[in-house]
């Protein structure tokens, strides 16, 4: 079996699934299931882009095309990978679904619920297999705080409050986003909400939403910046209240800061948990209370353990949670398993933020159905 693969967009994040899926190649982590794995062709309507990546072609790439129609027609490719401003998702996804190719489409999904039923429904309608770009599904250090929720939640006590806070430098022509579409609404839609924290409302859903729906929001979303003539959001605050009576905070922004990290504080009746500097790859500081216990964690442990859970070899991946979920989507294809995540988990994080909006528009608490 071979999964040949082709890739519409090649921006920032499209270049990281490349890597990480060259990494999957060179380590020969397919091998033992029996399929080879080539990356067919690679489509992006800047050939500024293309001719960078033509110049070496580091991932081995057999052509390249400003047409992504060649890429979607391409009866040789059976896997997909959309990595476009968020605009042309549905469309892409749409017409690759309806070739029969298995598809790997990037976060947000779409600019509105509406357009991701119509995807839920295609998907199902020609059987193929989505993943959605929600990383931190696949971050050994996220994982590890669960299994800490998991392991100890009757020795924690009752879960009292969470603070979440995410601050980025503005994603416009930055040294972690070069790209300088996210500042037209017709491209990004919204702001650090919809486009950088639907990753945190995602997260808070796996931490939490297993345990306790939420059932209640209140947000204030605000447009400070020039950068965009005020038409995207920098500021968002979500209170969030479960129906538990477990209550907690999100704070989301972008800002001319040179940062790009979240702080997590988990606060029970007998103990913490905090990470604080988390930016996907590492953290400055992973420590938990029970009492009078405190445990404070070390990256290469996590990793390890992580590694050993997933029955993986010792290896290094240098794109972090993106070379984890590359390779859970490939081997889910080969296993014909449903990915994880898919098209409805990102439906809810969707579902959260809409809401979102909607409570700060009208300045009231919103209940969700």
């Amino acid at each position: 079996m071979n999964l040949n693969i082709g890739m519409i967009g090649t921006g920032s994040i499209g270049l990281v699934h490349l890597l990480s899926l060259k990494k999957i190649q060179e380590d020969n982590l397919l091998s033992k299931h029996g399929v080879n794995i080539k990356i067919q062709g690679v489509a992006d309507i800047d050939e500024n882009k293309l001719n960078n990546l033509k110049r070496n072609n580091p991932y081995n790439v057999e052509y390249f095309t400003t047409n992504p129609d060649e890429i979607i027609k391409d009866k040789k490719i059976n896997v997909m990978y959309i990595t476009t401003p968020t605009k042309f998702h549905k469309d892409y996804y749409i017409r690759i679904a309806e070739e029969g190719k298995h598809i790997f489409c990037e976060k947000p999904l779409a600019f509105s619920l509406e357009d991701i039923k119509e995807m839920i429904s295609v998907e199902k309608k020609q059987g193929v297999l989505t993943q959605v770009g929600l990383v931190l599904r696949h971050c050994p250090i996220l994982w590890k705080l669960k299994q800490i929720l998991l392991e100890n939640d009757q020795t924690f006590g009752m879960r009292l409050s969470f603070i979440f806070r995410d601050a980025q430098e503005w994603p416009i022509g930055s040294r972690i986003h070069p790209s300088e579409w996210r500042k037209d609404p017709s491209l990004a839609h919204a702001g650090c909400l919809f486009e950088h924290s639907i990753h945190d409302v995602d997260t808070l859903e796996y931490f939490f939403g297993n345990d306790s729906k939420l059932s209640k929001l209140f947000a204030k979303i605000r447009y400070v910046s020039p950068l965009t003539q005020k038409r995207l959001e920098d500021v968002a605050t979500i209170k969030f209240e479960y129906e538990d009576g477990f209550v907690g905070n999100l704070i989301s922004i972008w800002n001319k800061v040179r940062m790009d990290e979240r702080r997590i504080e988990i606060f029970f009746e007998k103990g913490y948990v905090v990470l604080d500097g988390y930016t996907g790859f590492s953290f400055k500081k992973f420590e938990y209370l029970i009492g009078r216990k405190k445990t404070r964690l070390k990256l290469n442990e996590i990793i390890n353990e992580y590694l050993k859970e997933k029955d993986l070899p010792q290896i290094t991946p240098s794109t972090g949670p993106y070379f984890f979920e590359n390779l859970h989507f490939l081997e889910s294809i080969i296993k014909e398993e449903k990915p994880y995540p898919g098209l409805e988990i990102g439906y809810k994080a969707h579902e959260i933020i809409e809401l979102a909006y909607q409570s700060s528009r009208e300045n009231k608490i919103l209940s969700l159905n």
